[in-house]
């Protein structure tokens, strides 16, 4: 018999947080006699060759299950429903998510409640879904699609690695000072809806999803960071990591629901915090919708 859900486990997400609340899950599931699959990832992109096994198995059985549930964090997100937009044959099949990694960016924006058990309940008791929205990238030079689910980034990562509280943020901004001395600005060329910008002294690009629920007109975020007075820079990112509201000259913000942005250098660049590696960019961005129960 066809499983109802198949769930996906990090083990490793958030300190194998995740992996020690498997027992607690586990119980209810059988409690509330649900019929699942369980596949646990051993490394980074596993989740995706899990997803386009099972994607092409269901294909050829012609049955889907309800919900893909996935235990884990943004990244096992991104790879999970990466594999799933990426295969043009597959139906939207909902996701849904236990909160297990160490920011949960994603269900914070949309849910607000980091509730795992209130989230499994709903899962297994409810077939209502939200659809919620994603970011979509289409990388012209190499020809590749893309989804993102919180944020790409080009250039200077600016975001912390070993948490989120100020004290990191603080120790973050502490190992990037020699790098904002030595750092080289390129240019950017953008596109927001139909009005066009030029940047001749960038070192930070980002499109953010800005994860709305309802369907106010502008989707996208992007922020461009330039590099102007060294001092005057470093207070920049300080304001930006503490999370303060700012006005600066070296920042640029723009919001639209179609972006096209263009790098004729190589940079390095960053998808939901996982590499994309150095490269030239010539780059789409748009959002699209896709079911989740959270």
């Amino acid at each position: 018999m066809p499983s109802d859900y198949l769930i996906i486990l990090n083990p490793k997400a958030n300190n194998g947080k995740a992996q020690k609340n498997w027992p607690k899950i586990k119980n209810i599931l059988e409690s509330n006699k649900t019929n699942y699959k369980l596949r646990i990832t051993r490394k980074i992109n596993h989740a995706k060759s899990i997803m386009n096994y099972y994607l092409n198995k269901w294909y050829k059985e012609n049955k889907f299950p309800k919900c893909i549930i996935i235990i884990g964090g943004d990244g096992t997100i991104n790879e999970v429903l990466s594999s799933i937009i990426n295969d043009k044959k597959a139906p939207n099949i909902p996701i849904g998510i236990l909160p297990f990694g160490k920011n949960n960016k994603f269900v914070k924006a949309n849910n607000n409640k980091l509730d795992w058990k209130e989230n499994l309940l709903n899962i297994i008791k409810s077939d209502k879904y939200k659809k919620i929205n994603i970011g979509s990238f289409k990388e012209n030079i190499k020809q590749e699609n893309g989804i993102f689910i919180n944020q790409i980034i080009i250039g200077l990562d600016t975001n912390p690695k070993n948490g989120n509280n100020k004290l990191h943020r603080l120790k973050h901004l502490i190992t990037l000072i020699p790098m904002l001395y030595n750092i080289d600005s390129f240019n950017t060329n953008v596109k927001v809806d139909s009005t066009k910008y030029s940047f001749k002294k960038s070192i930070f690009c980002s499109v953010e999803n800005t994860m709305q629920n309802n369907d106010k007109e502008k989707s996208l975020k992007l922020s461009i960071i330039e590099k102007r007075n060294i001092f005057k820079l470093i207070y920049t990112i300080l304001i930006i990591l503490m999370g303060k509201k700012h006005k600066s000259k070296s920042i640029h913000n723009f919001y639209g629901n179609n972006i096209h942005l263009s790098i004729p250098s190589l940079e390095y660049g960053k998808v939901d915090g996982d590499n994309l590696g150095s490269r030239f960019y010539d780059i789409d961005y748009k959002i699209i919708k896709y079911p989740f129960i959270i």
